[in-house]
């Protein structure tokens, strides 16, 4: 008989400790319910509020990614003012964008086919120096750099900015290219032995790389000559 009498002393204490639970829950609320209220309304403001700015970014990228497309469509024609003009729009009105950081690469691309290249080299510059979270982008402008300086036959400073380009993105697609293009600067400046720990690097770190073979074919030639 007792065994019954403990399970309903227990139920009934379950009962008793809800029943405290929820007048204490009731009387919190009639003293702070205006305090919740603003709570709950400061949230909901927050939560509309980052939508709409979710949104509106949103829109922006893709209004920026629009005029990134012309942009790439104009340059592909050689129509390099057009082009420019929907940079400048991007540049102006989508600053921050992802599309902004790309239009600055294609304006240097457009300066370096117009042969302006004191302008080309400050962007790419830029884009190497401040774009590094943007391995694409990063990579391209130091072997942009490594060719017009090739280009204007400054072999030091070209080797300088492939190598940059290899050692900074090792595991970009063209990173066993730069580096084939650093030791060729190197050989052209008579620089051998440079030039040979260059191709080896190729070598040793790319070595299923379509341009493994060159390296290996330039690093036998510099052999043959001692």
């Amino acid at each position: 008989m007792l065994k019954p009498r403990k399970r309903l002393v227990k139920a009934k204490l379950k009962e008793d400790n809800l029943l405290i639970y929820s007048a204490k829950s009731q009387q919190f609320f009639r003293e702070n319910w205006k305090s919740l209220v603003y709570g709950v309304a400061a949230i909901l403001v927050v939560v509309v509020v980052a939508g709409f700015i979710n949104m509106t970014q949103n829109a922006k990228e893709s209004d920026a990614a629009y005029e990134e497309l012309l942009a790439r469509d104009a340059f592909m024609q050689a129509d390099y003012e057009e082009a420019l003009k929907h940079i400048d729009i991007i540049q102006n009105d989508f600053s921050g964008t992802r599309s902004a950081t790309m239009a600055l690469f294609l304006k240097g691309r457009i300066h370096q086919q117009r042969g302006e290249y004191p302008q080309a080299e400050e962007l790419f510059h830029e884009l190497a120096n401040r774009h590094k979270d943007q391995p694409y982008l990063a990579f391209s402008a130091y072997n942009a750099l490594g060719v017009i300086a090739s280009g204007n036959k400054n072999y030091e400073e070209a080797a300088k900015n492939y190598q940059a380009a290899a050692t900074h993105f090792p595991t970009h697609f063209n990173a066993a290219v730069a580096l084939l293009d650093a030791g060729d600067c190197m050989k052209k400046l008579s620089r051998y032995e440079e030039a040979k720990r260059i191709y080896k690097s190729v070598i040793s770190k790319y070595p299923k790389a379509r341009v493994a073979d060159q390296a290996r074919n330039n690093l036998a030639e510099l052999e043959f000559l001692g």
